[in-house]
This record gives C-alpha cells, sequence and structure tokens, in this order.
C-alpha cells in the first residue's frame, strides 16, 4: 500500500491550483482589462436560452449558491475561463460587455421562476440597487496553473465538464493541445471549414458545435498512422495520438499530411456526395474509420487514383464478410476486425 501512496502523492503534485472568492464586479473589471478571457479555442459559442440566462441572474440576486468558475493561469498571469463560461458570460452579456458577440449582448430577461417580475429587465430598466447586488455577489474562482502536467490537466477539464451541456472529447483536445510547437489543431480546424467537408459529412448543427468534422479530421490522420493494437477506449487513443503529434513525438508534416486528405475528401465529395458514408441514412463511422485506416496503407498519392479508390469503396461496402462483422457494439475488437477486413480488401487479399 505504500506504493499506492507514492502514486497518489506523485500525481497530486502533478497538479497546481489556487482559489479566490472574488465579487462578479472584480471579474467584470478583470475581463474589461484583458487579464480575464473567454476564447473559442477552449468553449462552445455561449448558448444558453433566455430561460436559463434568467435563471442564473435570479439565483444571483436571491443568493442561491452557485457552483465555482474554473479558469487556467497562462504564464502572464492572465486567466482563461474554462468551466462556467455559460455562468460568467450570462453576467457579462447582461452588463453588455462582450463586444465579440454582439446578438449576445445585452440581453433581456424573461419571467423568473420564483420573481417573475423579471420579465423585459434588462440592465438599463434594472434598478440600480439590484444591478450593485449582481456586483457585489461573489463567485468561486478556482485557478488551474498552467505548468501543471498536461494529461492532468485533460482529466480535470474531463470530469469538470459534467453539467447539462457537456464538452466534446474533441472540443477538451481543443483546449489542452493548442499550445505546442506542432499545432495539429489549426489543420483540423482549416478541414473542418470546408465546403467539401461538410457536404461529405453533412452533419447537424450540434455535431458542427461539438467539433465533429475537427474529430473526424483526427479519427482520419490518427487511424492512417495506427500500426498496431490500442488497448485504450478510442476517445483515449484520439487523445494520445494528438498529444504525441503535438509534442512531436510523430513525425507529422502537417501540410502535407492536410493537402493529401483534402484530395480524398474532394474525390469521394465529387463522386458520392454525402451517400458514401451514409448508405443507411445515418452516419456510418464505421465506414469511415475503415477507410482511413486501409486507404492510405495501399496508397500513397489519391491524385489521379480516383477510378481505383471507387472500386475499392464499392467492393468494401459490397463485402459479406465486412458486413456481417456489425456495428451494434463499439469494442476495439469489432473495430480492428473491420479496419483489418478493409485492409485486406484494399489488398486484394
Amino acid at each position: 500500500m505504500a506504493d499506492l501512496v507514492d502514486v497518489v502523492t506523485k500525481k497530486r503534485n502533478t497538479l497546481k491550483t489556487d482559489r479566490l472568492d472574488m465579487s462578479f464586479g472584480e471579474l467584470m473589471n478583470i475581463f474589461e482589462d484583458g487579464d480575464l478571457f473567454i476564447t473559442p479555442e477552449y468553449q462552445r459559442v455561449f448558448r444558453w436560452s433566455d430561460f436559463q440566462k434568467t435563471r442564473f441572474i435570479e439565483s444571483v440576486l436571491l443568493g442561491i449558491p452557485i457552483p465555482p468558475i474554473f479558469v487556467a493561469e497562462d504564464d502572464d498571469g492572465r486567466w482563461e475561463v474554462v468551466d462556467g463560461l455559460q455562468r460568467i458570460s450570462t453576467i457579462f452579456a447582461f452588463f453588455g460587455l462582450l463586444e465579440s458577440m454582439p446578438e449576445k449582448n445585452n440581453s433581456t430577461l424573461t419571467q423568473g421562476e420564483i420573481v417573475k417580475e423579471l420579465e423585459g429587465v434588462t440592465i438599463d430598466s434594472m434598478p440600480i440597487k439590484l444591478k450593485t447586488t449582481i456586483k457585489r455577489s461573489v463567485c468561486r474562482v478556482e485557478i488551474v496553473k498552467w505548468d501543471s502536467k498536461e494529461d492532468i490537466r485533460y482529466e480535470l477539464f474531463n470530469r469538470l465538464n459534467t453539467g447539462s451541456s457537456p464538452l466534446s472529447d474533441q472540443e477538451i483536445r481543443n483546449c489542452i493541445f493548442r499550445a505546442y510547437d506542432v499545432d495539429l489543431n489549426k489543420i483540423l480546424k482549416e478541414i473542418a471549414q470546408l465546403p467539401e467537408f461538410e457536404s461529405l459529412i453533412s452533419p447537424s448543427d450540434t455535431k458542427k458545435e461539438q467539433m465533429f468534422l475537427e474529430e473526424l479530421s483526427l479519427r482520419y490522420f490518427a487511424f492512417k498512422y495506427l500500426t498496431k493494437e490500442f488497448k485504450t477506449t478510442v476517445p483515449q487513443f484520439l487523445t494520445e495520438f494528438m498529444q504525441s503529434v503535438s509534442k512531436g513525438e510523430i513525425l507529422f508534416d502537417l501540410e502535407e499530411e492536410k493537402e493529401s486528405f483534402v484530395e480524398l475528401i474532394k474525390i469521394l465529395n465529387n463522386k458520392y456526395g454525402k451517400g458514401v458514408f451514409r448508405p443507411k441514412g445515418n452516419f456510418a463511422l464505421h465506414i469511415f474509420d475503415s477507410i482511413s485506416y486501409a486507404l492510405p496503407k495501399v496508397m500513397d498519392d489519391f491524385s489521379g487514383n480516383q477510378d481505383h479508390i471507387f472500386s475499392l469503396i464499392d467492393k468494401l461496402q459490397s463485402d459479406q464478410e465486412y458486413n456481417d462483422i456489425g456495428t451494434s457494439t463499439f469494442s476495439n475488437m469489432r473495430i480492428r476486425n473491420r479496419m483489418n477486413r478493409a485492409l485486406e480488401i484494399f489488398s486484394g487479399s
């Protein structure tokens, strides 16, 4: 058991935190000074409903305890909002401080659950005493130091993310690995913005907000480079791959890899449109993964090989052995069996 104590102690020492109790007025001042910022690199667009925003402001006015806000301190001592974006943005928007999101700024409250008279109230019509009440209300601020070990920070953000609108795995990766020398995030975003890719995948608005297109790009590269078994879950495998690329542990030419994948996207979109990954209507992630894994292993250059690519994909989709593997579960064994069968088909076995 002594070893267990040592392990826990060592892991505790990799995470550095601090905490302060601050008023919303102080947080607003820090925000206006540029020392507290909300970046889309980590958080989704502020999208609480009017009911949710009103409910939170009502809670502040009534003195109902609210959860803490988590921020990450950078090397310059500035704070980046990590958890609590919706709460703090609700206050900032109500007071008209969110200049970067004018459509969210100067919000109007709806009927409160307890204080029904809040309906129609704006910052201009709210009594000064109640404005002061909000500004003086205290919020706990938990500070995560940016010299904490990155894998511990990832787990922290992931475990904090337990609210009604949790962040996706890719949104969390987008935060954690954005500050490394190899900026894999950059090309994932550039690919996600391509009209041809959006047309090929045809994601819902919710999926786009959750960075589904960016995650698919990451899946493509991760499975392209996969040469051995992975023993973790797919989300953890993707995180480890992104970490390895970002740290330079995997040699990865950003522009060359992007150019190759974009070429494949255009080829598939021109031929199939969204149908290639939706043979039965819903998006077939297993087909995307299988092509990502197998095709680059049998073909170095996609340009000029369109007909061969189409022939391989047609064989894959009609292969009875591949289809019999099924998609009812997402165990590693089934995932690898599908990928291995795809590689056999593409290799002519």
